[in-house]
């Protein structure tokens, strides 16, 4: 039997995304139960829209519930809802925050565990205009094939007494001037600042090659 919605006096719906218009943040619907009629253009329930803004709108196919004025003419899409189509996936419990985006990118929050994954299936950029910290109470590490650091002044320090280790079997390349200020540069033992020469003779003659300070 076919039914109007002014005849149902339905206020509360459920349908498909059939289209989106991301220009003004508006959607369309078709409504099975009502022989698959398509509402107007209506707003997206969305977090923030006045100082802050936010914007997340469904897919195109995705099952929505809205709210829809006597007339059907009128209303506001709530947002999405599960289907046999969408299933809920497999939960990590209720102590994790999970969203996964169609490409695989995934970001997860454990509040149980204090954890925070982001799996990006592509490149992150973060750009800021005043300082970026980041600051670990154990430690930091940094991985990767390659590392570029470009920068007019590279500081590195730590605490009293402490030391700076680099280690690896591939070579590096200093371009300019390099300054060791109230230190010493050692390679394979070789003090810079105190080394001596084996094979040392009076004259024109060259001295053997630096020996490892002991």
């Amino acid at each position: 039997m076919n039914r109007t919605l002014e005849e149902s006096g339905a206020t509360f719906a459920v349908g498909i995304i059939s289209a989106v218009n991301a220009a003004t943040g508006w959607a369309r619907v078709r409504l099975p139960a009502y022989d698959n009629l398509e509402t107007a253009e209506l707003p997206v329930l969305q977090r923030r829209t006045h100082r802050d803004k936010a914007l997340d709108l469904p897919d195109v196919g995705e099952q929505v519930a809205l709210i829809l004025d006597r007339r059907g003419e009128d209303g506001v899409v709530l947002g999405a809802i599960w289907s046999e189509a969408d299933p809920v996936p497999q939960s990590d419990g209720p102590d994790v925050d999970v969203r996964r985006y169609e490409d695989g990118t995934l970001l997860r929050y454990d509040r149980k565990a204090h954890k925070l994954t982001a799996e990006v299936r592509g490149s992150v950029d973060i750009v800021a205009d005043g300082v970026v910290r980041v600051e670990s109470k154990t430690r930091l590490e940094l991985a990767a094939p390659e590392t570029d650091i470009q920068t007019n002044a590279l500081s590195m320090s730590g605490y009293s007494g402490g030391k700076t280790r680099a280690t690896g079997t591939t070579r590096a390349t200093l371009r300019g001037m390099f300054y060791v200020v109230d230190g010493d540069v050692i390679a394979d033992g070789v003090s810079l600042e105190h080394h001596i020469h084996n094979g040392v003779e009076t004259g024109s003659g060259q001295s053997g090659e630096p020996v490892a300070t002991e």
